[in-house]
């Protein structure tokens, strides 16, 4: 997975979390995001986009 890869399903899941689970303010879409900038960036230093990935949906479920 590279990083384009990432962000392409970063943004599907974020939306996803927004319209279908109800996520409406703004305060959590943007800990949303922070959360899967942290996960891009432990992906870019692990050169494993996919456990990044997998780390950031499971603190975005931990933290929602």
């Amino acid at each position: 997975m590279d990083l384009f890869t990432y962000v392409f399903f970063a943004f599907v899941y974020i939306m996803i979390m927004h319209f279908a689970m109800g996520i409406k303010d703004d305060f959590n879409i943007f800990l949303m995001v922070t959360i899967f900038v942290i996960g891009a960036a432990m992906g870019a230093f692990l050169d494993f986009y996919l456990f990044g990935f997998a780390a950031a949906v499971v603190l975005s479920l931990v933290l929602w």
